[in-house]
């Protein structure tokens, strides 16, 4: 039976390899989540199986209905405040891949000032890098942000925002592993196998 289970998991994982650099390109406009304006909709960022959204201790994240207005896709977007009734939107915003991205991009909406107004953190395979988000103080003109140039991103952070009012993001996409309906079925008789063992 020991054998068996060896096998099992071998084979599992040669299954993993033979699917290396399969991906799904996804994108998080946060649309399809409640919304609101006045006052917006608090959200606890936990809604893609690909990637959590979080802000720091005692903040939160809000949705925006009316991202049409400041350059991203109808209705949403999404920001941070110190609370939902704040008139500044400059809280960190940390975006988790729940697997390793690659082409990682989004959008940076809502600026009302020139020069560099926040930063990006990446977290990817050589380490950290920072990126500046260089504002075109023109609130209704996205600025697109391209990280596709990192390979194998884990997580990204918009921080240190010095912008007027604050900022808000858009249309985060990026490509995900796609995992093997194989290799979920011999993880599954893997399991069957252990279960076996133990009987």
């Amino acid at each position: 039976m020991k054998f068996a289970l060896a096998a099992s998991a071998a084979i599992a994982v040669a299954t993993l390899s033979a699917n290396a650099g399969i991906y799904q390109t996804v994108t998080v406009d946060f649309d399809d989540q409640p919304g609101g304006f006045n006052p917006p909709a608090v959200t606890d960022g936990l809604f893609s199986p690909f990637v959590t959204f979080s802000t720091q201790a005692n903040h939160v994240l809000l949705i925006f209905n009316g991202a049409g207005f400041v350059g991203g896709s109808n209705p949403n977007t999404l920001t941070a405040a110190e609370s939902i009734s704040a008139s500044d939107f400059n809280s960190d915003i940390y975006m988790d891949f729940t697997d390793a991205a690659q082409n990682v991009s989004l959008d940076i909406l809502s600026d009302n000032d020139s020069g560099v107004i926040a930063a990006i953190n990446v977290f990817h395979a050589g380490g950290m890098s920072t990126v500046d988000i260089v504002g075109n103080g023109n609130f209704s003109d996205a600025i697109p942000t391209d990280l596709s140039s990192f390979v194998d991103v884990t997580r990204i952070e918009l921080v240190d925002i010095t912008d007027e009012f604050g900022l808000s993001i858009d249309n985060l996409t990026f490509d995900a592993p796609v995992p093997s309906p194989g290799t979920i079925a011999l993880l599954g008789l893997a399991g069957l196998t252990s279960t076996r063992r133990k009987r």
